[in-house]
């Protein structure tokens, strides 16, 4: 286990037991978001543990645009403070390196789109500061992979690494984000000419541009189950349109309200992606008054296309995707994969099972994020946590903590918490959500030191 930082002078004779200990399972961009909140909120002195096995720490896992060229959100949705929503775009004005290697955007620097590696550089470079100006916290990074979680006899959490080895902390956080699969997409000696890129979301689309601008692969089957693919981001950037009719609180009436609304946005020039901001910062208190019959509906029969005016493609990779397709690069098909080999793909199409042949297959899909893992069976079993309903992820609140919130200290951060709460898989919900965690948690912290210093107070009389 690696320490990357120590308590200060002043704070040496502390106790170290005294410390609260909490663990972060997972270093991709929900979990290094989370460590930044905590260093921000938590004003009393913590040993801070981060659990990943794998050595890289990769900011585009836990967020719905993973690496890629160019990252699905506008600068002006990506600052990692809430209340300095322009903290991204001031970083990328004043830093040389990076602000010469971006495009300029005719709408402005906030309403432009850019590389993945730039963002992934801007957060290291906050994480950093942050921890900087806590010289009074201990943070390790941990290579052990997290296998399970029960109740400490000792209050807090057992946190275990392996069958036998077990590390108790006061509060835990799952920030494992989606689990994503994907086959190794090296070419085979030979060379590629043809490719099957499997899943139908953004990363999907992404992958299979990259394959062409390559040059390496001539023709790409994108393989859809629903068929549907990202819709494009308007040309600017624009806000949540609401309008003054109250929304029905029924599925069939509320998608029917979003439907006339967008096509009346539409006719008048407007465009449909105000409405659907607007539709989307409603979309909590929807679906908490949903009937369980209506979200199983949701799953079925909304859900991917609702994703797909979601999460959109910045205009210029959606008019190469439909270039692409309308000169032959790109096929697409709907269906489902049931088998991926070397040589192809075994795909349930609507007309029966195909063989599609390739040189080489890359696997984009999303699965749901981890819940079949050992890891969030133990605390199902446990009773920390509970699926939801459509088996995307874990029950949370708005902050992240799961099944009872008499569990103090027990968080289900970003893409964990899809089930219950729409959209927490997009930057500023996660950074909102981390900042709201950290808070919650630095009141505990506070409460818990108050009760041991009465205690100590009693055992000096």
């Amino acid at each position: 286990m690696t320490l990357l930082s120590s308590r200060s002078s002043n704070s040496e004779n502390r106790n170290a037991d005294h410390l609260a200990r909490i663990a972060i399972i997972g270093r991709g961009f929900t979990g290094i978001m989370t460590a930044i909140a905590l260093f921000k909120r938590v004003d009393r002195p913590f040993h801070l543990v981060m659990f990943d096995p794998r050595a890289k720490i990769d900011i585009s896992d836990g967020i719905s645009q993973p690496a890629s060229t160019v990252l699905t959100s506008r600068v002006r949705d990506l600052s990692l403070d809430p209340e300095l929503p322009a903290d991204f775009r001031r970083w990328l004005e004043t830093d040389d390196t990076w602000r010469d290697r971006l495009t300029s955007d005719p709408a402005g620097l906030e309403h432009a789109f850019v590389p993945g590696d730039i963002f992934s550089t801007y957060v290291y470079k906050r994480f950093s500061e942050a921890l900087t100006h806590r010289p009074d916290v201990i943070v390790q990074f941990g290579s052990d992979a997290v296998t399970a979680i029960d109740r400490h006899p000792g209050g807090g959490y057992s946190v275990f690494l392996g069958p036998e080895q077990r590390t108790r902390f006061d509060a835990v956080f799952l920030a494992t984000g989606y689990g994503l699969r994907e086959t190794s997409d090296a070419a085979p000696a030979g060379g590629a000419q043809n490719a099957v890129v499997i899943g139908g979301g953004i990363h999907a689309v992404d992958r299979a541009l990259a394959l062409l601008a390559d040059a390496k692969i001539s023709h790409v089957t994108l393989i859809s189950e629903s068929g549907f693919l990202p819709q494009s981001h308007a040309p600017a950037a624009v806000g949540a349109v609401l309008t003054d009719h109250p929304m029905p609180g029924t599925l069939r009436g509320a998608f029917r309200f979003l439907r006339e609304a967008a096509n009346k946005a539409d006719l008048e020039g407007t465009g449909w992606q105000g409405i659907m901001n607007g539709f989307r910062s409603r979309a909590r208190d929807l679906w908490a008054g949903l009937t369980p019959q209506e979200r199983a509906r949701f799953k079925r029969h909304v859900k991917a296309i609702y994703d797909s005016h979601r999460n959109r493609l910045p205009p210029e990779h959606y008019q190469r995707l439909h270039h692409a397709i309308a000169s032959g690069a790109i096929t697409v098909r709907k269906g489902k994969v049931d088998r991926v080999a070397t040589n192809g793909v075994l795909f349930s199409a609507p007309a029966g099972l195909e063989v599609l042949p390739a040189d080489l297959t890359i696997d984009c899909r999303f699965r749901p994020s981890g819940t079949d893992s050992p890891l969030v069976r133990s605390l199902i079993v446990a009773g920390l946590a509970t699926r939801d309903e459509l088996e995307i992820g874990i029950v949370v609140d708005e902050s992240g903590r799961t099944k009872s919130a008499a569990l103090h200290g027990l968080f289900a951060m970003g893409p964990l918490g899809l089930g219950s709460l729409p959209d927490i898989d997009l930057v500023p919900q996660i950074v909102s959500q981390s900042h709201a965690a950290a808070s919650l948690l630095n009141g505990w912290i506070g409460e818990a030191a108050k009760a041991r210093d009465v205690v100590n107070v009693f055992d000096d009389v």
